[in-house]
């Protein structure tokens, strides 16, 4: 997906559908913007499902947890056409007060996989998820420890006092001085197990500084955590 050549600050919010989506438009609405900013919508189709939905009589699992008949892929494109157009009317809600610019394309694809192709000249991009938590939780910072991430951090500031609320770092390896309140974890595995057991309204983390750096590792970050993910460095990874 191509990103606007202008603007000083382009977020890619990458989504399985409108629900997924939702969290992080939210999230971005809130946010007080003084630069020239650009946001992408990126629409990307399970091509799993799209394949059961080819056979009839399949059953899948539901967001609720239960055993229900898949949709037809008559029904299923349907489903999509709303999404996409749901999509799109949110993205120029939260464009138009600050005059920003914004697009909008669908792919097929796995979500994480998908949205890390489309990361090429976007400086931030948002893996969606849908909000699972009734109270608004915490901006969480996942960084190395011995890392400097002055972009990030920042960010992650910006849009805890946007958003009213705590921002906590979870910084895995060696103690690092940090100048907001941190939480020190020996390794990546202890950091996602306290991940899990709190109350993320958003994660930021950045991939060319770790400690995430794959996208096995930034799936189970978006399973652990339930929330929005903010991806800095994807487009520069290695």
């Amino acid at each position: 997906m191509t990103a606007p050549l202008r603007a000083e600050t382009r977020i890619l919010i990458g989504a399985g559908s409108f629900a997924d989506a939702t969290a992080a438009l939210k999230i971005l609405g809130r946010l007080t913007v003084a630069e020239n900013i650009a946001f992408g919508g990126l629409l990307i189709e399970d091509r799993d499902t799209l394949n059961i939905c080819q056979i009839p009589n399949q059953r899948v699992v539901s967001a609720g947890g239960a055993l229900i008949c898949a949709p037809s892929a008559a029904q299923l494109r349907t489903v999509i056409a709303a999404d996409a157009k749901a999509f799109q009317r949110s993205l120029a809600k939260i464009a138009g007060p600050v005059g920003a610019a914004w697009s909008f394309e669908h792919s097929i694809g796995e979500l994480v996989q998908q949205s890390l192709t489309a990361s090429a000249g976007w400086d931030i991009v948002v893996v969606g998820h849908r909000t699972v938590h009734p109270v608004r939780g915490k901006i969480i910072s996942l960084c190395a420890a011995n890392s400097v991430e002055t972009a990030l951090e920042a960010f992650s500031d910006r849009l805890a006092k946007s958003l009213a609320c705590e921002h906590l770092v979870f910084s895995v390896g060696d103690r690092a001085d940090r100048t907001v309140k941190s939480r020190d974890f020996v390794n990546l595995e202890t950091a996602l197990a306290a991940l899990g057991r709190i109350n993320a309204q958003a994660v930021l983390l950045d991939l060319s500084h770790g400690p995430i750096r794959t996208p096995d590792q930034l799936r189970q970050v978006l399973e652990v955590a339930r929330c929005p993910v903010f991806v800095f460095g994807a487009s520069v990874r290695g």
